[in-house]
C-alpha cells in the first residue's frame, strides 16, 4: 500500500523511516501528544537533514544541479517540508551555483537549521559577496531558527552581504560566525540586523570563535548581548578582546541567568571584568554545565571567587577550564570543594598554573573519590613531582571513564612516569597518557617515598 522510497543522495534520515511516518499519517492516525509544542517537536524529528558530502570542491551551475537534485525532487513531489536541516559546507559555490540554490530555497518549507559554513572558499572577494547576497536574499522569510556561517572569510562586508537573511528571519535563536575574519565593524552589523527584528532578541546561542573583533568589536556586539536575556550558549574566544571589551561584555551578560555554556578562552578581559563575573554573572547560574575561562585574563582572585560562588550555589558542571589562570597550591582546597560537590564533571583543564605536587595530589584524590565520570584531566606545566604519582594511579583505577591524561611539562621522575604507564597498560588504556616529551624526568625528588606510598596504595 505504501511503497518504500529510497533516501535520495545527500539526504539523511532522522527519527526512523520518514516515509513510513508519512504513510502512517495517511492511514489510521496514531495517538499524538496532546500538547502542541510536543507534537510539533515530534513531527520535526521525523523529518530529514540534507547535507552535501564528499570531497571539497568548487562548483558551478551544472554541478550544483546534480548535487541539489534531492531538493528539486522534493519540491516537484510536493514534499517541500521533507527537510528540517540544510547543510552545504565543503562545497565552494560560484555565483551561478549560488543562483541555482537560491532558486530552490524559497520553495522549501519547515527548514529550521541552515548551515552555510565554508561555502565561499577560494572565491574572489567580489564573487564571494555576490554569492552571499544571492543566498541571503533567497532565504529571507524562511523562518529559520539556527544559522551557521562558520569558516567563511566574511569580514564586515560579508556580514553586510548577509543582511537580508539576518533581518528577514525573525525567529533566529542560534548564530555561529566562527573563524570568519570578523573585525570590529562586524559586531555592529550583527547587532543591528538581529535587533531590527525586535527587542529583546530571541538569541539563545552566539558563537564568534577565532575572529579579530578586538575590544572595538566587543563594544559593538554588546547591544545584542544586552538585549538577549535568554542567552544559554555564548562563545567569544580567541577574539583579541582586551580590558575595555571584556568589561563591556561582563556588564552586558550580567542579566543573563539561563547560561548553560560559557567560553571566553584566550582573551585578556581584565580584572574589572573578573569582578563582575564573580559578583553578578556567576552568582546565580543553576543551569550552567560548561565553563571555559582559561587564559582570559580575569585574575586568580576572581577565578577563585567564581569557583566559590559555583560551589555555594551547587552548580554541577560537566566541563571546567581554568588554564593559565595563575592558580596556586593554596587554591587547591577551593578546587577540591567544588569537585566534591559535583556529580557530572567530565573534563578538568588546569594547564599552565602553579598547582604543584600537593595541589595536584589533593585534586586527583578528590576526583577519584567523587561521583564524577571523569574523562579528561589536563595538568600540563604545574610543577608536579613524582610524589603525586600514587594519587594519579588511584584516580586511573577508580575512574574507568578516563580517556585522556595530560601531565607534560612537569617534573615527574622517570619512576613515577613508569608507574603511571604500567597502571594504564594494566587497564588496557595505554593511549590515555598524552606525550611526556617536555617532562623533566630526571628530577629525583619524592623517589625515596614512592615505593612506600605505592605499597600503602595497594593495601
Amino acid at each position: 500500500l505504501f511503497p518504500f522510497k529510497p533516501t535520495p543522495p545527500g539526504a539523511k534520515r532522522r527519527g526512523g523511516d520518514a516515509d513510513s511516518a508519512r504513510a502512517t499519517k495517511s492511514g489510521s492516525p496514531p495517538l499524538k501528544p496532546s500538547h502542541t509544542a510536543e507534537r510539533d517537536a515530534a513531527e520535526r524529528e521525523e523529518r530529514e537533514m540534507f547535507a552535501l558530502e564528499g570531497k571539497r570542491e568548487m562548483i558551478g551551475a551544472q554541478r550544483a544541479r546534480e548535487l541539489l537534485r534531492p531538493l528539486q525532487e522534493a519540491i516537484e513531489g510536493k514534499e517541500e517540508a521533507r527537510y528540517n536541516s540544510l547543510k552545504f559546507g565543503g562545497k565552494s559555490f560560484n555565483l551561478e551555483a549560488a543562483e541555482v540554490l537560491a532558486a530552490l530555497l524559497p520553495k522549501l518549507k519547515g527548514v529550521k537549521t541552515l548551515d552555510f559554513s565554508d561555502i565561499i572558499a577560494g572565491q574572489e572577494t567580489n564573487e564571494a559577496r555576490k554569492v552571499l547576497s544571492a543566498l541571503s536574499e533567497s532565504c529571507k522569510g524562511m523562518d529559520i531558527t539556527s544559522l551557521q556561517m562558520n569558516q567563511n572569510a566574511l569580514g564586515s562586508n560579508g556580514i553586510k552581504a548577509s543582511e537580508a537573511m539576518l533581518r528577514g528571519n525573525k525567529n533566529i535563536t542560534e548564530l555561529s560566525f566562527n573563524d570568519c575574519g570578523l573585525e570590529s565593524e562586524a559586531g555592529k552589523f550583527i547587532s543591528e540586523y538581529v535587533l531590527s527584528n525586535g527587542k529583546p532578541s530571541k538569541i539563545t546561542k552566539l558563537h564568534v570563535f577565532n575572529n579579530c573583533l578586538t575590544s572595538a568589536g566587543a563594544l559593538t556586539l554588546c547591544p545584542l548581548l544586552e538585549n538577549s536575556p535568554d542567552m544559554k550558549d555564548i562563545r567569544i574566544s580567541a577574539t583579541r578582546i582586551s580590558k575595555d571589551g571584556g568589561l563591556a561584555i561582563a556588564k552586558a551578560i550580567s542579566h543573563c541567568k539561563k547560561l548553560v555554556c560559557v567560553d571566553f578562552n584566550d582573551n585578556n578581559f581584565g580584572e574589572e571584568a573578573g569582578l563582575i563575573f564573580e559578583e553578578k554573572v556567576f552568582q546565580s547560574q543553576p543551569d550552567l554545565r560548561h565553563l571555559n575561562l582559561g587564559d582570559c585574563g580575569i585574575g586568580r582572585e576572581h577565578c577563585i571567587g567564581i569557583l566559590k560562588a559555583l560551589t555555594a550555589s551547587k552548580v554541577d558542571l560537566e566541563t571546567l577550564n581554568l588554564s593559565h589562570s595563575d592558580l596556586t597550591v593554596e587554591d587547591s582546597e577551593v578546587l577540591v570543594s567544588f569537585i566534591r560537590q559535583c556529580t557530572r564533571l567530565k573534563v578538568v583543564d588546569l594547564e599552565g598554573n602553579e598547582i604543584e605536587t600537593k595541589g595536584a595530589t589533593l585534586i586527583c584524590t578528590a576526583l577519584a573519590e567523587s561521583k564524577n565520570p571523569v574523562e579528561e584531566l589536563n595538568m600540563v606545566n604545574n610543577e608536579i613531582k613524582a610524589k603525586t604519582a600514587p594519587s594519579i594511579v588511584a584516580l586511573l583505577k577508580a575512574k574507568s571513564s578516563m580517556k585522556k591524561l595530560n601531565l607534560n611539562a612537569n617534573c615527574i621522575a622517570a619512576k613515577g612516569v613508569e608507574l603511571i604507564r604500567s597502571t594504564l597498560k594494566g587497564l588496557d588504556k595505554e593511549d590515555c597518557l598524552e606525550t611526556m616529551s617536555d617532562n623533566d624526568d630526571e628530577d629525583e625528588e619524592g623517589i625515596d617515598d614512592l615505593t612506600d606510598l605505592m605499597s600503602k596504595l595497594s593495601t
